[in-house]
């Protein structure tokens, strides 16, 4: 079935007869705002940072990475400017202005390479299989721009109106518009099989709906945390510690300690100018820390425990503490023992225990839902849930949908199989896309009680309630639809193959940190200055 989504890289439309569908059940008519929003958050970076101003002015080219030896560079009148214009003119008809938004840079930059880098892939590709764009291929793509017609019929005036210079330009362009063209219908014209359809919509045919309750992990006793602290009371003590690191030798951070230890150097002013890591500013002052989190920032666990003895004020050998990187410490205050009847140790060890320890949470919540079950054999689950002090809840009806699959048609974002359940519980919302829950959902029958079930933070159990069949207009939806949605999957699987393709080279974050770092240093040095603008510009590639 053809679909009339926009290809990602031309804009070009593959117009059919579009039938009149309803949108019963599309449940929720704000996702699509919502996925809208969340895309002008990501593309605003992209648009507006004054930090890149320089990039892609005055014939100024600077690439990222290649594709097959070609390079993929970002400069004036290149594919990526030439989106950055039009994105740049939408959102300032929205009135977006361009203060802070460096922070979303590296995302968006990275997001718009990778879509240049497919563009190349694709021309390189198309080009590589043999099909030639003609002269007079590229005369008839033109001829049908509606901006060089009138009255329906091309006007060489209106073309030859052009400078020489835009028409090599927009020939140029066009020619790249029609090899991408190409891809897209011969990758377009698969379409999946009358038995994967079948089975794909035979996915919303069975519906079961459950009574459950849940035990969250975060009502672990304090009086077991507390246990499971003194049983572990070395981790939770704590030490207040200076550090010098160096990344650039052994030798020379031993020779820094030299100065230290020689008093030719006090250890604050050693950190301030040698040290290279988040304290130095401090004059490497880490405050006071937990002994578990200190090892933690060692190779070696006993060179830990060897620093961890220094009495206050002693000062250390040097360690290898990561790759390329070695430190000496200070000790500021003598470590002390935890002390368990303080609310902030006892929220330190239940942040280590949901950290690293889950499983002693889990098991916990295990081994109280399963007596729970075991009283519900007997006694009835609902009955049971509330003898045990729990909330019963009801939820449903769920259909085998793990991931709640999407794809965007008609201008929305729209679900391959319309969840008849709307439930605004976190745990459920969870359970709907934890694999063991629906394994578990499926192979019980009405009556049956699951087993207990570790969903995120909570442990949950259930029991089905309803077995029942979904109605033919609700299969035969999925199957109308299904095609759009392997169409779609099809655009992003080619994606995702062209970018771990060996051929494509990926040099992004060297440049990006390079060029961001550079313009940004430079535009604070400049920043100073008297300037004759009034007002903040956006990068030329976007006027």
């Amino acid at each position: 079935m053809a679909s009339s989504r926009k290809t990602p890289d031309t804009g070009a439309v593959n117009k059919t007869e579009q039938k009149n569908t309803s949108k019963r059940g599309i449940k929720n008519p704000f996702v699509y705002a919502g996925t809208i929003v969340i895309l002008i958050i990501t593309i605003i970076a992209f648009v507006f940072i004054p930090s890149m101003g320089s990039i892609g002015s005055s014939g100024s080219k600077l690439s990222f990475g290649s594709w097959d030896g070609k390079p993929i560079s970002y400069e004036a009148g290149s594919y990526f400017a030439t989106q950055v214009a039009q994105i740049n003119d939408y959102l300032r008809q929205q009135g977006m202005s361009e203060e802070n938004f460096q922070l979303y840079a590296y995302q968006v930059w990275n997001l718009a390479f990778q879509s240049a880098a497919v563009r190349t892939a694709i021309l390189n590709t198309v080009k590589s299989s043999g099909f030639r764009v003609t002269e007079a291929g590229i005369d008839e793509a033109i001829a049908a721009d509606t901006n060089f017609q009138e009255n329906g019929v091309f006007s060489i005036d209106k073309y030859n109106a052009l400078p020489k210079s835009e028409q090599l330009s927009l020939r140029k362009s066009t020619e790249e518009d029609l090899y991408i063209r190409r891809f897209y219908e011969d990758l377009y014209s698969s379409s999946p099989s009358t038995g994967e359809i079948e089975f794909v919509a035979s996915m919303i045919k069975p519906q079961r709906s459950i009574s459950y309750t849940n035990l969250s992990l975060n009502e672990y006793p304090k009086e077991n945390i507390a246990a499971w602290g003194s049983q572990n009371a070395d981790l939770f003590r704590t030490l207040a510690i200076s550090r010098i690191t160096l990344t650039s030798s052994e030798s020379d951070a031993k020779k820094v300690l030299q100065q230290v230890t020689e008093n030719k150097l006090s250890f604050e002013d050693a950190a301030k100018s040698h040290s290279q890591d988040s304290y130095a500013d401090k004059g490497g002052d880490a405050g006071s820390i937990f002994y578990y989190s200190f090892e933690e920032g060692f190779l070696n666990a006993a060179d830990a425990k060897e620093v961890a003895l220094l009495a206050k004020g002693e000062i250390s050998k040097v360690y290898k503490v990561a790759d390329k990187a070695w430190a000496f410490f200070k000790m500021n205050e003598a470590i002390s023992e935890a002390d368990f009847s303080a609310e902030a140790t006892l929220d330190e060890v239940e942040a280590y225990l949901f950290q690293k320890e889950r499983g002693t949470l889990e098991s916990w919540a295990i081994a109280k839902a399963t007596n729970l079950l075991s009283s519900a054999t007997a006694e009835g689950f609902e009955k049971s849930v509330k003898k045990t002090g729990f909330e019963v809840k009801k939820a449903g009806p769920f259909i085998l949908n793990l991931g709640n699959p999407t794809f965007y048609a008609y201008n929305q974002q729209i679900p391959l199989l319309q969840t008849p359940s709307n439930s605004q519980d976190f745990v459920i919302q969870s359970a709907e896309r934890d694999e063991g829950f629906m394994s578990e959902l499926f192979t019980r029958k009405k009556g049956e009680l699951s087993r207990p079930l570790v969903v995120g933070d909570d442990v949950l159990v259930f029991q089905v309630t309803d077995d029942a069949e979904a109605s033919p207009d609700d299969s035969a939806m999925v199957q109308f639809m299904y095609p759009y949605f392997y169409q779609e999957s099809l655009d992003t699987n080619a994606r995702a193959a062209f970018l771990k393709s060996p051929k494509f080279k990926d040099e992004f974050s060297t440049t990006f940190f390079k060029v961001f770092q550079t313009t940004s240093n430079t535009e604070n040095q400049t920043s100073q200055e008297p300037s004759p603008s009034t007002g903040t510009e956006a990068a030329p590639a976007t006027n």
